[in-house]
Formats: C-alpha cells, sequence, structure tokens
C-alpha cells in the first residue's frame, strides 16, 4: 500500500515537472518501465514509429480498466491511430485522454494537429487557445503548424 502511494506520489510530481516533447509526454521510462511494462514496450514501438505494432499493444493495454483512465496511454494510442490515418479513431481518444485531463500538453497538440490534417482550422485554433498559458513545446509547436496551414 505504501509503495503504490509512493509511486503515485512520484509519478504525480514527475508529471507536473516534465516540460517534454508531447511524444514524450508522461512519466520518465524509468517509471513506465517499473510500473508498466507492456507501455514502456508500446511507447518504444511509437517512439520508433512502428505504429501499427504501438496500436495492437495499447489496444490491449486499454481493455485494462487501470489502463483505460490513463491520459498518457490514451493520447500515445490515439497518436498511433492518427499517423496511421484513422482519424476519426484517433480524435475519439485524444478527446477521451483530454476528458481525463483537458489541459494534457501532449493531447491538447496532437489533437490540434489532427485538426488540421482534417482540414479543420478553426478547431485547432481553439485548441492553441487551451495550450496558450501552458508556456510549453506543445504551444509553441502548434502554433506554428496553425500559422503555417494554409
Amino acid at each position: 500500500m505504501i509503495k503504490t502511494i509512493f509511486l503515485t506520489v512520484l509519478l504525480a510530481f514527475s508529471l507536473s515537472t516534465l516540460d517534454l516533447k508531447a511524444a514524450d509526454s508522461g512519466p520518465p521510462p524509468e517509471i513506465i518501465k517499473k510500473t508498466n511494462p507492456t507501455y514502456a514496450e508500446a511507447k518504444t514501438l511509437v517512439k520508433s514509429k512502428k505504429f501499427d505494432k504501438a496500436a495492437v499493444m495499447l489496444e490491449e493495454l486499454l481493455k485494462d480498466s487501470k489502463n483505460a483512465s490513463n491520459p498518457d496511454i490514451l493520447n500515445d494510442y490515439a497518436y498511433s491511430l492518427r499517423n496511421l490515418k484513422q482519424f476519426e479513431k484517433a480524435e475519439k481518444f485524444y478527446l477521451a485522454a483530454l476528458k481525463i485531463n483537458p489541459k494534457h500538453p501532449g493531447a491538447n497538440e496532437y489533437l490540434g494537429e489532427l485538426y488540421l490534417q482534417t482540414k479543420r482550422p478553426a478547431e485547432a485554433k481553439k485548441i492553441l487557445e487551451v495550450l496558450k498559458t501552458c508556456n510549453c513545446e506543445e504551444y509553441k509547436e502548434l502554433k506554428e503548424k496553425v500559422e503555417k496551414y494554409k
């Protein structure tokens, strides 16, 4: 019980102090590997751009109720789906991640990018407003993409 509380506090602290690229959002790899080795493996697949394999693994992880409410896993699954051009399904999972954590930088940035990919720049601009106060790389990257969108 104490170990679980310690890991929860450590995870919360890690999330609050990180300012990483959206694909790298969430707890550090060491924490993921210790607490959820299957997710660590899936995250490695995402980073390696093996989106088809990552999507299968992440979908399996999401069948477990403890993972189904993890916005980082939902975000990585949506990211994989988006890169597989499964835009409608990806949007559903970005929105699920944001329902749990409305200020999730990675899910917000990537949802904004999905909106640009699906020709909805007005929606992407709304997401940019959500990220405006985060002082994070995700805001800068989405802002640049919104400004370049034609």
